[in-house]
C-alpha cells in the first residue's frame, strides 16, 4: 500500500484510543511502519504553521511510502474506519479511508 505524508498524518487520528493488548500492539506496530522520521522531516521540510497551527510540507519534494500490512493490522485498520464512517470529517480524509478500504479490497 503507497500512503502519501497527508494519509500517514491522517491514519493515527482514526485509530482507537482505546483498546485490548493485541489492539494496541497491532496499532503500535501500524504507526512505527507510517511514522515520518527526522530525515524525511528535513527533505519535505515539514513543519507547523505558528499563525494557524497547520503542518505544511514541500509536497513536489514527497515521496509515497509502500506499507505492507499485515492481515491482521488490515482488520484492524478496517474495523477502526468502519468506526469513524458516521463521523463528519474533511473530504480529504474520506479519501485516506477509501484508499485503505481499496487495499483492503484488493486482499480479498
Amino acid at each position: 500500500m503507497e500512503l502519501s505524508v497527508k494519509d500517514r498524518l491522517y491514519l493515527p487520528t482514526f485509530l482507537p484510543a482505546r483498546g485490548n493488548f493485541k489492539e494496541f500492539n497491532l496499532k503500535k506496530e501500524i504507526l512505527r511502519k507510517i511514522a515520518i522520521g527526522d530525515e524525511e522531516r528535513k527533505a519535505i521540510n515539514l513543519r507547523e504553521n505558528a499563525e494557524d497551527k497547520r503542518i505544511e510540507w514541500d509536497v513536489e519534494k514527497e515521496h509515497p511510502l509502500k506499507v505492507e500490512f499485515s492481515a491482521d493490522e488490515m482488520a484492524y485498520l478496517q474495523a477502526a474506519c468502519e468506526k469513524i464512517s458516521d463521523e463528519e470529517l474533511p473530504d480529504d480524509m474520506w479519501g485516506t479511508v477509501e484508499a485503505i478500504y481499496n487495499e483492503i479490497s484488493k486482499e480479498a
